[in-house]
């Protein structure tokens, strides 16, 4: 018994192996990318920027990782994206406290408080995400920050704080580092803390973080007069 041949036609239409290229589906448009960003905070802040790979971003989004892979490159291009058109802008309203209007520090340090109260409230994942991956130091977000986009604005934020000290605004005893990491605990601590507590609110963490700081931040001989 002779095997049967594939007639001509079956030939030419078996199927051939995809061309690399854009993805099935189409090119995204500007809110299934916008979508696609808000996905991707929502896992960093929920996991962990090293925890979370494209496909756990893909699977959550309901898209394929070749998807993800043609329009973002990689995860770390991916996370390029999210710090440059997410953290960033954010950081800039917070650094613009200091360089673009500074007064004196009760009421520099003052609106800056209350500009990280608003940006908590706005965006849910930047007290967790600011939680686990700044404060990590060596690997994390803020060491991600500084190699790709400098600290430049820090180094500013630094130096009117040594000027404030050095004109006797400021008590000369604290550390600008130490402070601007500690003034960034007292709002995102409570905020993460007790965030489904109704008790609560926004306005009494705000109210709270700026009589507990504000008291603190005087000089050591207004302090003790």
């Amino acid at each position: 018994m002779t095997a049967k041949k594939i007639p001509a036609a079956a030939k030419t239409t078996a199927a051939k192996p995809r061309r690399p290229g854009r993805p099935r589906g189409g090119a995204i448009n500007v809110q299934q990318r916008e979508l696609l960003l808000d996905i991707t905070l929502a896992l960093y802040a929920e996991n962990g920027i090293g925890e979370t790979s494209l496909n756990a971003i893909a699977r959550k989004a309901g898209v394929s990782p070749a998807m993800l892979n043609y329009y973002f490159q990689s995860r770390e291009s991916l996370l390029d994206i999210v710090v440059e058109e997410r953290f960033l802008p954010l950081r800039q309203r917070l650094v613009a406290h200091f360089i673009d209007d500074p007064r004196d520090p009760v009421t520099t340090f003052s609106a800056f408080i209350r500009e990280v109260a608003d940006i908590v409230t706005t965006y849910n994942w930047f007290a967790p995400l600011w939680m686990q991956e700044v404060m990590q130091g060596e690997g994390g977000l803020g060491q991600h920050i500084k190699k790709r986009f400098g600290h430049g604005e820090r180094d500013e934020v630094k130096k009117l704080i040594e000027g404030w000290q050095q004109q006797g605004l400021l008590n000369a005893d604290l550390e600008p580092q130490l402070l601007m990491t500690s003034i960034l605990s007292l709002v995102l601590v409570p905020f993460t803390r007790f965030a489904n507590d109704p008790a609560y609110n926004r306005d009494i963490i705000v109210q709270h973080t700026l009589s507990l700081f504000c008291q603190g931040i005087k000089p050591t001989s207004l302090a003790a007069s």
